[in-house]
C-alpha cells in the first residue's frame, strides 16, 4: 500500500509540474497586442488620438510602412494644426484587433510639419518607434510628397504573467517530494518485515546465512553499499527543488496591493509633456527649444545683416528695430548690432493659460558666462497653430530690476485684456501715459503713477535730455517732440500678486525743422544713413521705437508701475513732406 500511495505521489507532482511548465509553453499567451489598419489611405494626414495609443496598457510601438513624417503633440495643437486638411483619424477595434480609419477635412494640401513649435518630438523619417504617450497627446503621420503611408499598426506588450505556475511547481514539487518519502518508507517498513523467523514446532536453531559463516571464518565480506540508493534519491529531489525555484519569479504568482487587471495611467515619455489640469501654451522643454532656435536665427540675421530670415522668428516693434538697424550698418559700420540674445539660461518661462490662438510666452533669457550684455526679456507670439513662435517685444533689463513672482511653467498665467480694469493703469494705457511722463516728468498727471528710482530710460530720452537738445539747435532751426503707443500692442501676462507683467511699444518722434529763410537742416550719424538726406529745407523727421516691460500692481495697490527694462533705437527717417 505503501509503494502504491508513493506511485500515487509521483504521478500527482510530475502531472502538477508539467501542468506548470505547460503555462509558460503550450499555453502561454501572446506577448504582445497588435493592431494594423484595415485599409490603404488615401488622405495625407493620418491622426492616432492618445485615446486610442493607450486602448491598451504599455509602451506603445508604432510602425509606418511608407516614407512619412511623424510628430506627437498635446491633442489640441495636432488638432490645431491639421485643421481642415484632408486626414484620417484612427480608432481602435478591440474585437477584430485592428485599426479603423475615420476621414474628414476637405482641403488636400498640407504644408510642411518639420520643425514646428508644437511637437514634443518628431521623426523626419519615420518608420518604427516606441512611445508612451498619455491620454491628451496624439500622433500626427505625414506621408511624403503628398502620399499617405501604405500601412500604420500599433503593437501593445501584453501581460504574460501566469501567476498560478509558481503554486502548480511548487505543489509539484511537494508531492514529489511526498512520493520520495513514501517511498523510502515503505523500503524500510519491507526490511523490518524480513527479520528471522523460528519455524514452527522444532528446536533448530535459525540458519545463519552463507555471508555470516563466511564472516567467521575470517573472510572479508563487503557490507552492503547505500550509496546507489541515495544517489537515486538525491536526483529527484534535485530536480523538485530545480522546478520549484523555477517558480520564484514574481509574474509566476499571485500578486496582491490592488487589481492586477487595472490599466497603469500612462506618463510621457522624457521627451514629452507632463499631464496638467490647466492647459498652457507650451511645455518647459518646447520653450527651451523655441528660444535655441530664435537664438540661432538671431545671431546669424545680426550678423548678415538678413532682414528676411529675421522676419522668419521676429515680429512688431522687435522686427522692425532690427530691420533699420540692418538697414543703418549697411552704411555706417560704427553702429552697434542689437543686444544679443542667448539661451544659456532661461531663468524665467512663463507661458499663458490657453489651447487656442494666437499663443504668448514670456522667457528671460542670459548667459551667465557674458557680464556685458543684461538678460534680454523675450515676448514671443504664436498667431496660429501653423506659425512659429515670434519675438514681438525684445527687451534689455535694467541692472537692479527685480522681476515679480509669478507661476511655475507647469501652471502658467492668464492674459489680461489690454482694456482690464483689475489693474492700476490699463495696459492699454500705459505706452501714451509713458510718453507724457518723458515728455513732462514730474509736471505730467501720470507721474505719480510710475517708480522713478531706477529708471534709466527717463535720463536718456526723458524731459532734461529733450530740453538739452533743443537748447543745442541754431536759432534757424527748432525741434518737435510727440509720441504714440500702437494700438492693441500692448501683452499682459498675470503674475502672483494679481498684478502684471506689461510688454508695451512707444514711438518717440523728433521732427526738426528750419526756422529761417533758405536755411537747411543737416542730418548725421544713423538718421543719415537710414534716411538718405544729407540736408533738408524741409527738414528730417526720426521715428524711435521704444520697448518697454513693465511691472504693474492690481488696481487699488499703492505700489507704483516699476520699469523692468527697454530697448530703444532708430526704426525710421526721412524727409518731412
Amino acid at each position: 500500500m505503501r509503494f502504491v500511495l508513493a506511485i500515487v505521489a509521483f504521478v500527482i507532482g510530475l502531472l502538477l509540474v508539467g501542468l506548470g511548465v505547460a503555462q509558460r509553453t503550450v499555453f502561454a499567451p501572446p506577448s504582445s497586442i497588435v493592431a494594423q489598419t484595415s485599409a490603404t489611405t488615401k488622405a495625407p494626414v493620418t491622426v492616432i488620438p492618445g485615446s486610442v495609443l493607450n486602448a491598451n496598457p504599455g509602451y506603445q510601438r508604432i510602425k509606418i510602412d511608407g516614407a512619412a513624417f511623424a510628430a506627437y503633440g498635446r491633442t489640441s495643437d495636432v488638432d490645431g494644426w491639421v485643421g481642415s486638411t484632408k486626414h484620417e483619424t484612427l480608432r481602435y477595434d478591440a474585437e477584430q484587433s485592428e485599426l479603423v480609419a475615420r476621414q474628414s477635412g476637405s482641403q488636400s494640401s498640407v504644408p510642411d510639419p518639420a520643425g514646428s513649435d508644437l511637437w514634443y518630438q518628431e521623426w523626419d523619417d519615420a518608420g518604427q518607434f516606441t512611445v508612451r504617450l498619455p491620454q491628451d497627446v496624439s500622433l500626427l503621420i505625414v506621408g511624403k510628397d503628398g502620399a499617405a503611408p501604405s500601412s500604420v499598426s500599433v503593437t501593445w506588450p501584453r501581460d504574460t504573467a501566469t501567476p498560478s505556475v509558481g503554486p502548480l511547481m511548487t505543489a509539484g514539487g511537494v508531492f514529489v517530494l511526498g512520493g520520495i518519502a513514501l517511498l523510502i518508507w515503505a523500503f524500510l517498513h519491507q526490511r523490518r518485515s524480513r527479520g528471522p523467523r523460528r519455524r514452527s514446532g522444532g528446536t533448530r536453531p535459525p540458519r545463519v546465512r552463507a555471508s555470516r559463516r563466511a564472516a567467521a571464518a575470517g573472510a572479508q565480506v563487503p557490507s552492503r553499499s547505500r550509496r546507489g540508493r541515495r544517489s537515486m534519491i538525491a536526483v529527484p529531489v534535485v530536480l523538485a527543488g530545480t522546478l520549484a525555484l523555477a517558480g520564484c519569479s514574481s509574474e509566476y504568482w499571485p500578486q496582491g496591493g490592488g487589481d492586477a487587471s487595472a490599466t497603469p495611467t500612462p506618463t510621457a515619455s522624457a521627451t514629452g509633456a507632463a499631464q496638467q489640469d490647466a492647459p498652457t501654451a507650451a511645455t518647459r522643454q518646447q520653450i527651451s527649444r523655441i528660444v535655441d532656435r530664435v537664438v540661432e536665427v538671431a545671431t546669424k540675421a545680426d550678423a548678415d545683416k538678413d532682414a528676411a530670415l529675421a522676419e522668419t522668428r521676429f515680429t512688431g516693434p522687435a522686427l522692425e528695430l532690427r530691420k533699420a538697424n540692418y538697414a543703418i550698418r549697411a552704411k555706417d559700420q560704427d553702429v552697434q548690432a542689437p543686444p544679443a540674445i542667448s539661451s544659456a539660461r532661461l531663468s524665467v518661462s512663463l507661458p499663458e493659460q490657453t489651447d487656442t490662438w494666437p499663443r504668448t510666452v514670456f522667457v528671460v533669457a542670459s548667459d551667465p558666462a557674458d557680464e556685458k550684455t543684461a538678460p534680454q526679456a523675450l515676448t514671443l507670439v504664436q498667431e496660429s497653430a501653423r506659425d512659429d513662435y515670434k519675438v514681438m517685444y525684445d527687451v534689455s533689463l535694467e541692472a537692479d530690476a527685480k522681476l515679480p513672482s509669478v507661476a511655475p511653467v507647469s501652471i502658467g498665467a492668464a492674459q489680461i485684456a489690454s482694456d482690464s480694469k483689475l489693474l492700476a493703469l490699463a495696459p492699454d494705457q500705459i505706452g501714451t501715459a509713458y510718453g507724457d511722463v518723458l515728455s513732462k516728468d514730474s509736471e505730467s498727471q501720470y507721474a505719480k503713477d510710475f517708480q522713478s528710482d531706477g529708471d534709466d530710460l527717463r535720463a536718456k530720452i526723458g524731459k532734461d535730455y529733450k530740453d538739452k537738445k533743443s537748447a543745442s539747435l541754431p536759432d534757424t532751426a527748432k525741434i518737435e517732440y510727440s509720441s504714440q503707443s500702437p494700438a492693441d500692442s500692448a501683452i499682459a501676462l498675470a503674475t502672483n500678486g494679481a498684478g502684471a507683467l506689461v510688454s508695451v511699444s512707444l514711438d518717440e518722434i523728433e521732427k526738426v525743422t528750419p526756422t529761417a529763410d533758405g536755411a537747411e537742416v543737416n542730418t548725421e550719424g544713423a538718421v543719415k544713413a537710414l534716411s538718405g538726406v544729407d540736408s533738408s529745407k524741409k527738414g528730417v523727421s526720426a521715428t524711435y521705437g521704444v520697448q518697454l516691460l513693465f511691472s504693474v500692481p492690481a488696481v487699488g495697490s499703492d505700489d507704483k508701475l516699476v520699469l523692468l527694462g527697454f530697448t530703444q533705437g532708430l526704426t525710421a527717417a526721412s524727409e518731412v513732406q
